[in-house]
Protein backbone atom coordinates (compact mmCIF):
# COMPACT_ATOMS: atom_id res chain seq x y z
CA UNK A 1 0.00 0.00 0.00
CA UNK A 2 1.32 3.20 -0.71
CA UNK A 3 1.61 5.17 2.02
CA UNK A 4 2.12 8.39 4.37
CA UNK A 5 4.04 9.69 7.68
CA UNK A 6 3.72 12.54 9.72
CA UNK A 7 5.43 13.53 13.29
CA UNK A 8 5.14 16.92 15.14
CA UNK A 9 7.27 18.14 17.68
CA UNK A 10 6.31 20.47 20.22
CA UNK A 11 9.61 22.56 20.79
CA UNK A 12 8.74 23.94 23.89
CA UNK A 13 9.35 20.32 25.83
CA UNK A 14 12.81 20.29 23.94
CA UNK A 15 15.81 20.69 26.04
CA UNK A 16 18.08 22.74 23.97
CA UNK A 17 21.31 22.17 26.39
CA UNK A 18 20.31 18.72 26.19
CA UNK A 19 19.63 18.36 22.48
CA UNK A 20 23.11 20.30 21.34
CA UNK A 21 24.92 17.45 23.15
CA UNK A 22 26.93 15.04 20.99
CA UNK A 23 26.24 11.85 22.78
CA UNK A 24 22.17 13.17 21.98
CA UNK A 25 22.09 13.80 18.65
CA UNK A 26 24.34 11.38 17.51
CA UNK A 27 22.09 8.67 18.37
CA UNK A 28 19.75 10.81 15.67
CA UNK A 29 21.72 11.68 13.28
CA UNK A 30 24.07 10.04 10.89
CA UNK A 31 27.67 11.41 10.43
CA UNK A 32 26.36 12.54 6.96
CA UNK A 33 23.57 14.26 8.68
CA UNK A 34 25.56 16.47 11.15
CA UNK A 35 27.60 17.34 8.16
CA UNK A 36 25.17 18.51 6.27
CA UNK A 37 24.26 20.99 8.69
CA UNK A 38 27.68 22.84 7.66
CA UNK A 39 26.30 23.67 4.50
CA UNK A 40 25.76 27.61 4.42
CA UNK A 41 21.53 27.29 3.39
CA UNK A 42 21.01 25.07 6.15
CA UNK A 43 23.49 26.51 8.75
CA UNK A 44 21.03 29.35 9.26
CA UNK A 45 18.55 26.63 11.21
CA UNK A 46 19.30 26.32 15.12
CA UNK A 47 21.31 23.32 15.66
CA UNK A 48 18.24 21.86 17.99
CA UNK A 49 15.95 22.94 16.00
CA UNK A 50 17.66 21.08 13.21
CA UNK A 51 17.87 18.20 15.55
CA UNK A 52 14.53 17.64 15.32
CA UNK A 53 13.65 18.74 12.16
CA UNK A 54 15.44 15.25 10.63
CA UNK A 55 14.02 13.90 13.94
CA UNK A 56 10.44 14.30 12.50
CA UNK A 57 11.25 13.42 8.96
CA UNK A 58 12.92 9.80 10.24
CA UNK A 59 9.77 9.44 12.31
CA UNK A 60 7.17 10.22 9.97
CA UNK A 61 9.19 8.12 7.59
CA UNK A 62 9.60 5.39 9.72
CA UNK A 63 5.67 5.45 10.46
CA UNK A 64 5.43 4.55 6.46
CA UNK A 65 7.54 2.09 5.85
CA UNK A 66 6.24 0.29 9.72
CA UNK A 67 2.94 -0.28 7.22
CA UNK A 68 4.67 -2.05 4.80
CA UNK A 69 6.88 -3.95 7.21
CA UNK A 70 5.65 -4.72 10.33
CA UNK A 71 8.48 -6.39 11.41
CA UNK A 72 10.76 -2.74 11.45
CA UNK A 73 12.11 -1.52 14.60
CA UNK A 74 12.89 2.23 14.59
CA UNK A 75 16.29 3.34 14.10
CA UNK A 76 17.05 6.77 13.29
CA UNK A 77 20.46 6.85 11.77
CA UNK A 78 19.34 4.46 9.32
CA UNK A 79 16.73 6.61 8.50
CA UNK A 80 19.12 9.05 6.31
CA UNK A 81 17.75 12.76 5.61
CA UNK A 82 20.26 13.53 1.80
CA UNK A 83 19.03 17.03 0.92
CA UNK A 84 17.25 19.61 2.93
CA UNK A 85 16.22 23.07 0.69
CA UNK A 86 14.63 25.50 3.16
CA UNK A 87 11.53 27.90 2.58
CA UNK A 88 11.57 31.10 0.18
CA UNK A 89 8.98 32.33 2.82
CA UNK A 90 10.01 31.63 5.91
CA UNK A 91 7.17 32.86 7.76
CA UNK A 92 4.07 31.63 5.50
CA UNK A 93 2.86 29.94 8.58
CA UNK A 94 2.36 31.72 11.71
CA UNK A 95 -0.86 30.46 13.03
CA UNK A 96 -0.76 27.56 15.19
CA UNK A 97 -3.77 25.89 13.52
CA UNK A 98 -3.06 24.93 9.78
CA UNK A 99 -4.81 22.24 7.00
CA UNK A 100 -3.71 21.41 3.61
CA UNK A 101 -3.65 19.74 0.65
CA UNK A 102 -1.81 18.44 -1.92
CA UNK A 103 0.86 20.93 -0.17
CA UNK A 104 3.55 20.44 -2.94
CA UNK A 105 4.78 24.37 -3.29
CA UNK A 106 8.52 24.41 -2.27
CA UNK A 107 8.57 27.97 -1.62
CA UNK A 108 6.57 27.66 1.85
CA UNK A 109 8.43 24.01 3.24
CA UNK A 110 11.60 22.84 4.56
CA UNK A 111 11.94 20.13 1.73
CA UNK A 112 13.99 17.27 0.72
CA UNK A 113 14.79 13.65 0.77
CA UNK A 114 14.97 11.13 3.18
CA UNK A 115 16.26 7.32 2.48
CA UNK A 116 16.21 3.99 3.94
CA UNK A 117 18.59 1.27 2.06
CA UNK A 118 17.07 1.61 -1.25
CA UNK A 119 13.67 3.42 -0.28
CA UNK A 120 13.37 7.33 -1.04
CA UNK A 121 10.89 9.20 0.47
CA UNK A 122 10.08 13.19 0.02
CA UNK A 123 8.91 15.51 2.78
CA UNK A 124 7.61 18.72 3.74
CA UNK A 125 8.41 20.13 6.95
CA UNK A 126 7.23 23.41 8.72
CA UNK A 127 8.72 25.26 11.36
CA UNK A 128 7.50 27.73 13.80
CA UNK A 129 8.36 28.89 16.79
CA UNK A 130 5.94 26.79 18.63
CA UNK A 131 6.24 23.22 16.34
CA UNK A 132 7.97 21.39 14.12
CA UNK A 133 5.51 19.05 11.40
CA UNK A 134 6.61 16.83 9.34
CA UNK A 135 4.70 15.42 6.22
CA UNK A 136 6.66 12.05 4.40
CA UNK A 137 5.15 10.92 0.88
CA UNK A 138 6.21 8.48 -1.33
CA UNK A 139 5.87 10.64 -4.62
CA UNK A 140 7.49 13.71 -4.74
CA UNK A 141 4.34 15.76 -6.12
CA UNK A 142 2.43 15.17 -2.85
CA UNK A 143 -0.57 14.83 -5.46
CA UNK A 144 -3.92 13.68 -2.93
CA UNK A 145 -1.96 14.20 0.41
CA UNK A 146 -3.42 15.78 3.60
CA UNK A 147 -1.90 17.58 6.38
CA UNK A 148 -3.53 19.01 9.25
CA UNK A 149 -1.80 20.39 12.70
CA UNK A 150 -4.24 21.71 15.31
CA UNK A 151 -4.07 23.02 19.05
CA UNK A 152 -5.52 21.80 22.02
CA UNK A 153 -5.81 22.74 25.75
CA UNK A 154 -5.33 19.62 27.46
CA UNK A 155 -1.66 17.73 27.24
CA UNK A 156 -2.98 14.29 28.81
CA UNK A 157 -2.08 11.61 26.82
CA UNK A 158 -5.75 10.27 26.28
CA UNK A 159 -7.30 13.43 25.24
CA UNK A 160 -4.13 13.87 23.00
CA UNK A 161 -5.41 10.60 21.42
CA UNK A 162 -8.96 11.48 21.47
CA UNK A 163 -8.30 14.41 19.70
CA UNK A 164 -6.02 13.58 16.92
CA UNK A 165 -8.97 10.99 16.45
CA UNK A 166 -11.86 13.02 15.86
CA UNK A 167 -9.51 15.98 13.86
CA UNK A 168 -8.69 13.24 11.09
CA UNK A 169 -12.07 11.84 11.12
CA UNK A 170 -13.21 15.34 10.71
CA UNK A 171 -11.82 15.88 7.72
CA UNK A 172 -12.31 12.52 6.42
CA UNK A 173 -16.02 12.76 6.99
CA UNK A 174 -16.31 15.85 5.22
CA UNK A 175 -14.40 14.32 1.91
CA UNK A 176 -16.30 10.93 1.96
CA UNK A 177 -19.36 11.91 3.35
CA UNK A 178 -19.76 8.89 5.73
CA UNK A 179 -19.75 8.30 9.50
CA UNK A 180 -16.16 6.47 9.53
CA UNK A 181 -14.10 4.88 12.10
CA UNK A 182 -10.64 4.22 12.82
CA UNK A 183 -9.27 1.63 14.87
CA UNK A 184 -5.12 0.25 15.37
CA UNK A 185 -4.32 -2.26 13.15
CA UNK A 186 -2.35 -5.41 15.32
CA UNK A 187 0.85 -3.60 14.86
CA UNK A 188 -0.36 -0.07 15.76
CA UNK A 189 -1.08 2.10 12.63
CA UNK A 190 -4.32 3.78 12.13
CA UNK A 191 -6.99 1.38 9.77
CA UNK A 192 -10.25 3.42 8.74
CA UNK A 193 -13.18 1.77 8.27
CA UNK A 194 -16.93 2.44 7.06
CA UNK A 195 -19.34 -0.28 7.85
CA UNK A 196 -16.17 -2.67 9.21
CA UNK A 197 -14.85 -2.49 5.58
CA UNK A 198 -11.11 -1.20 4.98
CA UNK A 199 -11.14 1.97 2.80
CA UNK A 200 -7.95 1.49 2.49
CA UNK A 201 -7.01 5.19 2.96
CA UNK A 202 -3.67 5.66 4.69
CA UNK A 203 -3.78 7.61 7.76
CA UNK A 204 -1.02 8.93 9.58
CA UNK A 205 -1.27 10.53 13.46
CA UNK A 206 1.13 12.34 15.59
CA UNK A 207 0.51 14.54 19.24
CA UNK A 208 3.22 16.28 21.36
CA UNK A 209 2.36 18.85 24.34
CA UNK A 210 0.03 20.84 23.16
CA UNK A 211 -0.57 19.99 19.23
CA UNK A 212 -1.90 17.22 17.66
CA UNK A 213 -1.31 16.26 13.77
CA UNK A 214 -2.72 14.18 11.16
CA UNK A 215 -1.67 13.06 7.45
CA UNK A 216 -3.41 10.82 4.88
CA UNK A 217 -3.56 10.40 1.25
CA UNK A 218 -6.61 10.03 -0.94
CA UNK A 219 -7.20 6.34 -2.18
CA UNK A 220 -7.41 8.05 -5.74
CA UNK A 221 -3.98 8.13 -5.39
CA UNK A 222 -3.47 4.09 -5.19
CA UNK A 223 -4.83 3.95 -8.57
CA UNK A 224 -2.16 5.89 -10.68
Amino acid sequence: MISTGNDIVALKSVNKIRTNEYNFYSKILAAAEQALHCQPEINGIPFENYVWLLWSVKESAYKCLKRNDPSLLFSPTKIIVTHIKTPLNQSAFKSADVELENPAGEDDFYNGKVQYGPKIFYFRSIITGEWISTVVNEHENFENVHWGIRTIDNTGYKHQSNAVRQFVLSKLNSIYDNDLQIVKSPVGYPVVLNDELDMCIPVSMAHDGNFVAYSFISPSINNN
